[in-house]
């Protein structure tokens, strides 16, 4: 009988210990109609990524943004290339490409994209993954590993490069072509509960390890391809020609069609380097791309660290101020910006009280002038 009760409670506690464990299923890939909403913090810190291990407590709360970056997935015809992929089912429309998905049953596959080229030659095209590059999978469970390949050939006329890159090259070629090669492996190496600013999520880790390879070649008339790749990168300097290997973590939940948080590392893991993590249905931030063209403090009242989110500019020298209640100037930096950018500033030498801070341009301009509150615990 002792027996019988001692079995009932190690069956019980085996079940909670399955259920902890989530499988994500496909009920999570995006849909037409979706809406991605995330916060980018480009300056993380205090995040700990923890053992790769099951029942595993991973706290980001310290996680920081000062906008939101809302994605709509949209309808094939929606998106500017969607002729160049008959096959996809939508779209996701970005700041510098236009990417195209195909889904199945079990996986959700990234068919190619219109916009950049991905060596940063200034070319615009059609770039299509042979074969498709598969970004998502279901079921995913604890300890599936998967392993994937794909390339991109695009070959163009070497009249459209932009003159600085052809007056720069030894050769006058017809044609060039772009090679990209890609091997990744993904692990789901541990599992259970994340907290973000916000929400508190059962969630499966993703570790991804992805090799790229980035090769140019040339043609000269009726002579084959010849590969100008070391040529290109001593001359051009394109740093996506550079081989590289690149690891991220990806943290999936049954809640949420978007990852609950995706990491980003440098030095082979060693270092994080940004966290786009989910945003709440409910958010007093703006959306970036309709923040006004300037720089935004945050979080305000701040004690010993701010940071400056730089939004929407034009590329140019910035220099931001802060100025006392008096008007004197307590402290001033240069940055040059295009686009976005975010800086964090010690101002533990402040004392507490009011103080404004400013961003002018290389002319000198003033472009915004706002209150930053210094408090002390």
């Amino acid at each position: 009988m002792k027996h019988s009760v001692l079995s009932t409670i190690l069956a019980v506690f085996s079940c909670i210990g399955l259920a902890a464990q989530p499988v994500i299923q496909n009920g999570t890939f995006p849909q037409v109609g979706d809406s991605l909403r995330v916060f980018v913090d480009n300056l993380p810190s205090g995040i700990d990524l923890e053992d790769a291990a099951a029942n595993q407590s991973w706290n980001f709360t310290t996680l920081q943004s000062a906008f939101v970056n809302t994605t709509p997935v949209v309808t094939v015809q929606q998106a500017d290339g969607y002729f160049g992929f008959p096959g996809a089912d939508y779209a996701v429309v970005g700041d510098n490409a236009n990417f195209f998905y195909r889904t199945t049953a079990g996986k959700v596959e990234l068919l190619g994209f219109y916009g950049e080229d991905p060596a940063g030659l200034g070319i615009e095209g059609i770039f299509r993954y042979e074969p498709p590059l598969i970004e998502r999978r279901a079921p995913l469970q604890y300890l599936d590993v998967n392993t994937s390949g794909t390339n991109i050939s695009f070959a163009f006329s070497a009249d459209d490069l932009p003159d600085q890159i052809t007056d720069l090259l030894p050769i006058s070629p017809d044609s060039i072509r772009i090679r990209l090669n890609s091997e990744r492996t993904e692990e789901a190496d541990a599992w259970g509960t994340l907290t973000i600013p916000g929400g508190i999520y059962d969630v499966l880790r993703e570790k991804r390890t992805e090799e790229q390879q980035i090769r140019l070649d040339a043609k000269i008339g009726f002579f084959n391809w010849f590969d100008i790749t070391d040529i290109a990168l001593e001359l051009l300097q394109l740093e996506a020609l550079e081989p590289r290997t690149t690891i991220s973590y990806r943290f999936f939940s049954n809640e949420a069609v978007e990852p609950i948080a995706e990491v980003q590392t440098l030095n082979e893991g060693a270092t994080i380097s940004s966290v786009t993590y989910k945003a709440g249905t409910i958010s007093s931030l703006r959306p970036v791309e309709t923040a006004l063209p300037g720089v935004y403090a945050y979080p305000n009242p701040a004690i010993v660290n701010v940071r400056f989110e730089f939004a929407n500019l034009p590329a140019d020298n910035y220099t931001v101020s802060i100025f006392n209640i008096l008007g004197v100037k307590e402290w001033s930096r240069r940055y040059y910006v295009d686009g976005g950018r975010t800086e964090k500033v010690d101002i533990s030498a402040l004392r507490k009280g009011t103080y404004f801070y400013s961003i002018a341009d290389s002319r000198g301009k003033t472009l915004v002038t706002k209150r930053l509150i210094v408090v002390r615990p």
